[in-house]
């Protein structure tokens, strides 16, 4: 199992630093948060009355609440945090899926070196990893559902999200070192098989 993750991790590197926050409230309607580096879409119909959101570009990890079974490799040679993000919501689903737009990249230039991008995103209850080849500079995840622990500033449910970028054969030296393999499908699928069941 891949567990290149996240705990106290300090910024190094990045399109903007510092703690940034934005927090609105979006009905049926749909609307949208931004900060530097990241957007969070809720579409028309996903919402049936008004939600409270937050948004926040953080400096480091979260430790509250803290980001149980999540791990990051502060000794990975010459990664780059792109950011750390957290969205925190006041419901736990949607009616349609929300999108959370990433910058991954600068723009591309290519090189002799093979420069992996791997998002991490943690939702109180596990964890998911996602690589990105070095020649997108945005990707886009989709939600239906906020896990709950996540959250923070009164909000129950949330996502923590990471952006790391990293020579690819420092990432999968430590993969494989930790027993896993650099593939976010067959995280997914061990974190399905790991989870006890009700």
């Amino acid at each position: 199992m891949l567990r290149l993750l996240l705990l106290c991790l300090v910024v190094a590197g990045g399109w903007g630093q510092g703690a940034q926050v934005v927090e609105r409230r979006v009905d049926a309607r749909g609307g949208a948060l931004t900060l530097p580096g990241i957007q969070v879409s809720i579409p028309p119909g996903a919402l049936v009355t008004s939600v409270r959101f937050r948004l926040e570009r953080l400096q480091a990890v979260p430790t509250s609440p803290p980001q149980n079974e999540v791990f990051f490799i502060q000794t990975l040679p010459e990664r780059e945090v792109v950011g750390i993000y957290r969205f925190s919501s006041g419901t736990t689903s949607f009616l349609r899926p929300i999108e959370v737009e990433l910058q991954v990249n600068p723009p591309y230039r290519p090189s002799s070196r093979i420069i992996k991008s791997v998002v991490y995103t943690w939702d109180g209850q596990g964890y998911v990893s996602t690589q990105v080849p070095s020649t997108r500079e945005r990707f886009v995840i989709t939600r239906l559902h906020m896990g709950l622990g996540a959250g923070a500033g009164g909000y129950p449910a949330g996502l923590v999200l990471v952006v790391l970028r990293a020579p690819e054969e420092n990432l999968r030296r430590e993969c494989q070192a930790r027993g896993g393999a650099l593939d976010g499908l067959e995280l997914r699928k061990k974190m399905k098989e790991a989870r006890p069941l009700s």
